[in-house]
């Protein structure tokens, strides 16, 4: 009998642990498409990232504080929120362990974000200062509910996921991709202009989305991305 992917989920530690994001919504999506999730606290070095690593079959990196300006190597701009620097050099040695491992990922709201640092991309520090024509993205709505459109690529990785090009996303964040790194596509954009979504080409699975699909059970197209990274995870076995 084939056993069930082991998932990694980054989590919160020490001081953002009461100001992260609900873990359970992730546990839930993981354990629905088939998976074995597993909560990692933060890694201090290499070689520690990678016996992690070994253990498991995908990552996914989950939703949290500001990415530190450090590790953007920019100084920090007015709006910037609390951050939380062990985590961020955690998440970001990770990814760029699993980028050359080739190891299935899932980057969601601060996820894509890590993403596109860890790549060589940049990001917003603060939307509504760098990109003041921006629509509003921390959204004042509960966080089950939509609260705009996003535009999907047709033919890319997350089109074939959701099987549309246009879908209704939460949105609770105040950062942004702004640069796409080399070797990814934008797959999916809100009507601003915002990058919702980005995917790594010829990776077996390598997926970010801005939006917060593990809090949208009602709408079928979030749990397909699960549905499709544990797929992918699973292949790994």
């Amino acid at each position: 009998m084939l056993r069930k992917p082991v998932i990694g989920v980054t989590a919160a530690h020490c001081s953002e642990e009461l100001k992260t994001f609900p873990r359970h919504y992730y546990v839930e999506s993981i354990r629905h498409a088939g998976g074995i999730p597993v909560i990692l606290p933060p890694v201090c070095v290499e070689a520690e990232g990678n016996d992690v690593l070994s253990l498991l079959d995908g990552l996914l990196l989950t939703g949290g504080g500001d990415i530190s300006p450090i590790y953007l190597r920019e100084d920090p701009l007015r709006g910037i929120g609390a951050c939380f620097p062990e985590r961020d050099w955690s998440e970001i040695l990770l990814t760029q362990l699993c980028l050359q491992r080739n190891l299935p990922m899932l980057g969601i709201c601060r996820g894509i974000q890590v993403l596109a640092v860890a790549a060589g991309g940049r990001i917003y520090q603060d939307i509504p200062s760098q990109f003041p024509r921006a629509l509003e993205h921390r959204q004042t709505a509960p966080r089950q509910n939509v609260w705009h459109d996003v535009d999907i690529v047709k033919e890319s990785l997350l089109y074939h996921l959701v099987a549309a090009t246009k879908i209704g996303v939460n949105s609770l964040h105040h950062q942004a991709v702004s640069e796409i790194p080399q070797g990814f596509i934008q797959n999916a954009s809100a009507s601003d202009g915002i990058i919702e979504g980005i995917e790594m080409l010829g990776a077996k699975f390598c997926l970010g989305v801005q939006w917060h699909p593990e809090s949208m059970e009602a709408q079928a197209h979030c749990q397909a991305i699960f549905n499709g990274f544990v797929e992918a995870c699973i292949e790994e076995i």
